[in-house]
């Protein structure tokens, strides 16, 4: 791994889940990361690829756990799916996506026939042969498939989830179609990410525990990253990396001590 760089960052892109917090609590010592860097100026961004909440919802998620952070400072992928179609006006989608993440795309044409794009999110229990097939006919008969992340699985106090990248997959393969991917690692997202703050990938950081999401999101936009030892991260990843972190840490508490 790279020594500490002399240079700086202006900004720092966190992911949530995992890094910041883990199965419902917050990770030991991010709470005080997170305030330290907003006393130290730098620009913030946390980065999720949550897609069964918007991010007012994580807004509030987050508050309760005790991190000072703000509504607009969230990026998801729903989001960043939003902005992506808000780009191809009059195009229509089917989504299988939960009720109130259907409703943050109020503005988007429905149309669960003949839709251009079939969006994929996190659907938990609607994720049934039913739903699945109609999903694969639309495919067949033309229609783009859209998934706003492609995670295979997530973890919660009860334990693993299959995830929605997991359904994607499935009907990537039946359709032979290959999903546009909005959130972590596309090169999308992260560019959404950073036009907001108006830095360029030198002036930023990406930090989180997901090597095929995080790290290669940061890769892929030519980012600095730092791995964190934390949630989905396994010791047998840095073997073999299929991107390759700037700076490995043990956990997010270990932040202040480099910058």
């Amino acid at each position: 791994m790279q020594e500490v760089s002399p240079t700086r960052p202006k900004a720092f892109l966190i992911d949530m889940d995992g890094t910041l917090y883990f199965k419902g609590q917050p990770c030991p010592g991010a709470i005080e990361v997170v305030n330290y860097l907003r006393q130290e100026n730098y620009q913030l961004r946390f980065l999720t690829n949550t897609t069964a909440k918007t991010p007012k919802m994580l807004h509030t998620q987050m508050q309760a756990l005790g991190f000072d952070i703000y509504e607009d400072e969230i990026f998801n992928a729903t989001y960043a799916c939003l902005q992506y179609l808000r780009a191809q006006p009059g195009a229509s989608c089917h989504f299988m996506v939960d009720n109130a993440v259907k409703a943050f795309f109020k503005e988007i044409p429905v149309d669960d026939n003949a839709p251009d794009f079939v969006v994929v999110g996190d659907y938990g229990e609607g994720f049934d042969f039913r739903t699945l097939n109609h999903a694969f006919r639309l495919l067949m008969n033309g229609a783009e498939l859209i998934a706003l992340q492609k995670n295979l699985y997530w973890f919660s106090s009860e334990g693993m989830f299959l995830d929605c990248g997991a359904f994607v997959t499935l009907l990537e393969a039946a359709a032979g179609k290959t999903a546009t991917v909005m959130g972590k690692p596309s090169e999308t997202f992260f560019k959404i990410a950073l036009e907001s703050l108006q830095r360029s990938p030198s002036e930023a950081i990406v930090v989180g525990d997901d090597i095929t999401s995080d790290i290669m999101g940061a890769e892929n936009t030519k980012m600095r990253s730092i791995l964190v030892k934390t949630g989905k991260f396994k010791p047998g990843q840095l073997e073999n990396p299929v991107a390759k972190p700037t700076w490995v840490l043990n956990s997010i508490a270990e932040l202040p001590n480099m910058f």
